[in-house]
């Protein structure tokens, strides 16, 4: 399918701190809440892949599963299941979940909201891989060495606002003299950042920033109006929108923002051994409608990748930018 370039730069709207380290398979649980991925979204079970299966590296093969590194309660990708600590729902759990199947393996959740924690518990070498999902960044001015990504779905980054969108927000350069809700060490909280040095320098209205831990708290800012505006990846924004009874809105969703060409997916070490598993689990999960399925029955056909792949915001950097 066709997208606009006018995309965000994955790892720094979500991801843009990254460090290398070598995957391992369940790690440990403790920290966050974990717990095994249940077929709680009724969806059919996918058929486990041998070639894949036997593909993976010893240590999980040896465990029989692996434990993921999330972002906690983030609709629409994941959502806990009250009473049942690290058990969810939600596009990231059943994709998780049909991987898993494909593999031929269980697959245990961490939770971890804050970006640098979630990438540091990946990085020494705790658990297996981490999947929010998060922001590409290889090839970019964000870039962070030994890292590479499994990217599955491309993004935009807009604005989450009151209905009426009463602030008139619509790109990054119109908020001087606002409050911006940006997620602390990612990419949009860098460019909200940057965009307020740019207010002071120009000498307009200052713009303040509202730092917050995880998509849930940004919405709330909105909601509570401690922020006038919440700027984050468009998939839970427009599910918060959706489920506001008309209390809120998504606008800007057309501007670059700051950023272009957003891919999302998994993040691994660079030159993993467990890359190109999960890359060949994906390619499985698309060919045979399974990710498209649970991605639409979401809501998010706007973020439907024909194909996924490796580094893809490197790629596109060397088609467009070239």
């Amino acid at each position: 399918m066709s997208k606009s370039v006018k995309k965000c730069a994955a790892a720094t709207a979500v991801l843009s701190v990254m460090s290398a380290g070598l995957l391992t398979g369940c790690g440990g649980d403790s920290g966050g809440g974990s717990g095994e991925a249940g077929n709680t979204s009724g969806q059919k079970a996918v058929r486990m892949d041998k070639k894949i299966h036997d593909s993976l590296p010893k240590k999980i093969k040896d465990a029989g599963r692996m434990t993921v590194v999330m972002n906690g309660s983030s609709l629409p990708y994941w959502k806990s299941t009250p009473g049942k600590e690290g058990q969810y729902t939600g596009v990231g759990a059943e994709l998780m979940q049909a991987l898993g199947q494909v593999m031929g393996v269980k697959v245990n959740h961490v939770a971890i909201p804050d970006i640098s924690a979630a990438v540091a518990s990946v990085s020494s070498k705790r658990y297996a891989f981490a999947f929010a999902p998060y922001g590409d960044s290889v090839g970019g001015e964000n870039e962070r060495p030994g890292v590479e990504f499994v990217d599955v779905v491309q993004e935009v980054v807009p604005f989450l606002v009151e209905k009426g969108n009463p602030k008139k927000v619509s790109s990054l350069d119109g908020l001087c003299g606002n409050k911006l809700a940006a997620q602390v060490n990612g990419g949009a909280y860098e460019r909200a950042v940057e965009q307020a040095k740019k207010c002071k320098s120009k000498g307009k209205p200052k713009l303040d920033i509202v730092g917050v831990t995880g998509v849930p708290n940004g919405i709330l800012a909105v909601r509570s109006k401690r922020a006038d505006a919440f700027f984050s990846s468009g998939a839970p924004l427009f599910h918060a929108e959706a489920q506001s009874g008309g209390r809120l809105e998504v606008v800007g969703e057309e501007a670059a923002n700051g950023f272009d060409g957003l891919f999302q997916g998994a993040v691994l070490p660079k030159d993993s051994e467990l890359t190109q598993p999960v890359l060949k689990g994906f390619e499985k999960l698309f060919a045979d409608g399974t990710y498209e399925r649970i991605m639409k029955k979401a809501g998010l056909e706007r973020e439907i990748l024909d194909k996924p792949g490796v580094n893809l915001y490197s790629k596109w950097l060397a088609k467009h930018e070239g």
